[in-house]
């Protein structure tokens, strides 16, 4: 049988390389590990179940699978990773910054060697670090998700809330709406603020007075309480910063006596499966959860043997407008009315 040191020097690698790939353990590169492997079958060295199990390990936490988004986001990148024979760490609910701490520490200690998280701590306005440090400080790839930290040296990747702002209230302004209103959660979380910057300044000379604004939470009960505010505001149009947050605008909007889109049009943000089937389909900005899913996996497995730190990133990628039935003209009279 074919010595380590044997196959080691026929695949220009440490021997301490070789015995992590024929004993299935991570830290080993998917080209060092396929390489390896041919050159220890080539020499007559049965590898092992194990050994062909050894593709990079890789946690991914999300917040839950309840909101169908995340269940996308989910999905995405475990599809991905499989692509690229990399096996999935699942984690979910981390409520508090403890919670995420404790599970990026499991994470580490199962041998990962990279680290995806959607929708994080990362993403509070204030929120503390110290544990994505810990990560980075490890070597492991960290690649964060719709969240960005100018002292966090990880990579950063997120919708274009600009983009998808702007698309949004061109198409309502071209159906003559003047006065929009945005729901949205958290004014303290990152997604929030982009969301609010881009939507002020998209609509910073519509009228004399600004657009009107609710902060509640990214939940159904939040879309239709906020719904019934914007209307009382003088809302024609609500954008909403979820699908979930829009179903409950729909909701409230009626609670009113009003007809959607005849009186207020919605507009929902991510395109989650059953936005095209609520009643009207859902007017929603369309994430691309599937190429920032791939982007993700890509800069997580990027890494080398030696360093498999990757240098801080940031990326952002643009959404599609999706127009259905829920948005249509301004409601008569609505367009000459001052606010």
């Amino acid at each position: 049988m074919a010595r380590l040191i044997d196959i080691a020097k026929s695949a220009r690698v440490s021997e301490a390389t070789v015995s992590r790939v024929l004993n299935g353990r991570a830290g080993v590169n998917e080209a060092t590990r396929r390489s390896v492997l041919e050159v220890a079958r080539r020499m007559g060295r049965d590898a092992g179940p194990d050994a062909a199990r050894g593709g990079p390990l890789v946690g991914v936490l999300v917040p839950d699978l309840d909101n169908q988004v995340f269940t996308a986001w989910a999905e995405r990148i475990e599809a991905e990773l499989f692509e690229r024979g990399a096996s999935t760490l699942v984690a979910l609910r981390a409520r508090t910054v403890e919670r995420e701490r404790e599970i990026l520490q499991r994470f580490l200690h199962s041998g990962v060697e990279a680290i995806i998280v959607v929708s994080g701590h990362h993403a509070q306005e204030r929120g503390p670090l110290d544990h994505y440090r810990e990560v980075t400080a490890a070597g492991i790839p960290l690649v964060l998700i719709n969240g960005v930290q100018d002292d966090l040296d990880a990579a950063f990747l997120s919708t274009d809330d600009e983009h998808a702002m702007h698309a949004v209230l061109v198409h309502l302004q071209e159906l003559g709406h003047q006065r929009a209103g945005l729901a949205v959660g958290d004014e303290h979380t990152w997604p929030v603020r982009e969301k609010l910057r881009a939507f002020e300044s998209e609509t910073a000379d519509w009228a004399e007075q600004p657009q009107p604004v609710a902060f509640t939470d990214f939940s159904y009960a939040g879309g239709y309480e906020a719904a019934r505010d914007l209307v009382e505001r003088g809302a024609t149009a609500i954008v909403c910063g979820s699908d979930v947050m829009a179903a409950g605008a729909l909701e409230g909007v009626r609670s009113q006596g009003l007809s959607v889109p005849r009186d207020v049009s919605v507009v929902g943000y991510d395109d989650v499966f059953w936005a095209s089937l609520t009643n009207p389909p859902l007017t929603t900005v369309r994430q691309a959860v599937g190429s920032i899913a791939r982007a993700a996996v890509r800069t997580a497995l990027s890494g080398g043997e030696e360093s498999r730190r990757p240098a801080r990133t940031q990326v952002v990628v643009q959404p599609q407008l999706i127009v259905r039935g829920s948005t249509a003209g301004a409601p008569d009279g609505a367009a000459s009315m001052e606010w």
